[in-house]
């Protein structure tokens, strides 16, 4: 049985793909990890060139390109290296954890792959809360396609742990064809496309999130801080897989995201505060931000 870790990184995320790398060595997991250059400039890291295979693109069959190439037909909202977690499909590793870089591993991810005994795809997260707003422009017209509790089976793609089979490819690209015939009920990325895929295919899956097992939520934005995050294991002997900074790039500010220096020295996890000390009180960073909702606005208007 071949197992193993992907990733999706390139210069810019290299940061946190670092401190990635870092929390899934230091939980114990000596799983190989392939990283999959996103695109752009290159990772440099010596750190993460030493703890990882590092593949292109042009690593992959014509058939893996073709794939990806029907994908970005429809999601056409991705930049062009998210659709690279897919390619974990087409890879000589029966069973996978694909994770993105905006994360830290907070248990031995092994474990995971225990649970695929009985399901194809396992993963620990609350997307099921959010009645498909994120997933969806018209998430009424999915549970009038797909049943009452299609929406409850939603899947955070950010963290997947995954049985291969050639059954899913054949789902997914299904599922491409089911986003062309309705083009104005999904929202054009990749995590609602492959929720469509589970549910054109029956996939059977597991949430680790849910009753019987109950683990906490991976979400950083359900704890305060990370004496809150602690706390919340010990208070429910619970137990969690990881926690997943999403809902934007996490600026290092807030008091949660403290896990994001996990892998600095002492003097380089002081300098990154101080550098973001001083895009916030400047006011810096509220500047950057609304150049960049101006930039989203005239892109959307140019569409």
């Amino acid at each position: 049985m071949k197992r193993g870790i992907y990733i999706v990184a390139n210069k810019k995320s290299e940061q946190l793909c670092k401190n990635l790398i870092y929390s899934i060595r230091e939980s114990g997991c000596n799983l190989p990890i392939r990283l999959i250059h996103f695109g752009g400039k290159q990772i440099s890291s010596s750190y993460i060139l030493n703890q990882v295979e590092l593949l292109n693109y042009s690593d992959f069959s014509d058939e893996a390109k073709d794939f990806i190439t029907n994908l970005r037909s429809v999601l056409v909202e991705c930049p062009m290296g998210f659709l690279y977690r897919y390619l974990a499909w087409f890879s000589d590793w029966d069973e996978f954890i694909y994770s993105d870089n905006d994360i830290v591993a907070l248990c031995n991810w092994e474990i995971l792959f225990s649970y695929l005994n009985k399901y194809e795809l396992v993963h620990a997260d609350e997307e099921y809360t959010t009645n498909g707003l994120y997933n969806y422009n018209r998430p009424e017209s999915v549970k009038e396609i797909f049943g009452e509790l299609s929406l409850l089976s939603a899947v955070t793609a950010g963290h997947l742990v995954v049985k291969r089979n050639e059954k899913m490819i054949i789902d997914i690209k299904n599922a491409i064809e089911w986003f062309k015939n309705n083009p104005d009920i999904p929202k054009k990325h990749d995590q609602s496309l492959l929720h469509v895929a589970t549910l054109l295919g029956s996939w059977n899956i597991l949430n680790l999130c849910k009753p019987p097992h109950n683990w906490l939520s991976s979400w950083a934005g359900d704890y305060k801080n990370s004496l809150h995050l602690v706390q919340s294991i010990q208070l429910n002997d619970s137990r969690i897989s990881h926690i997943h900074y999403s809902g934007g790039s996490p600026k290092g500010n807030l008091p949660i995201q403290d896990l994001l220096f996990s892998a600095d020295s002492e003097r380089n996890r002081l300098i990154k505060l101080a550098f973001i000390c001083l895009r916030f009180l400047s006011k810096f960073e509220s500047f950057s931000f609304q150049i960049s909702r101006i930039k989203r606005f005239l892109k959307v208007k140019k569409i």
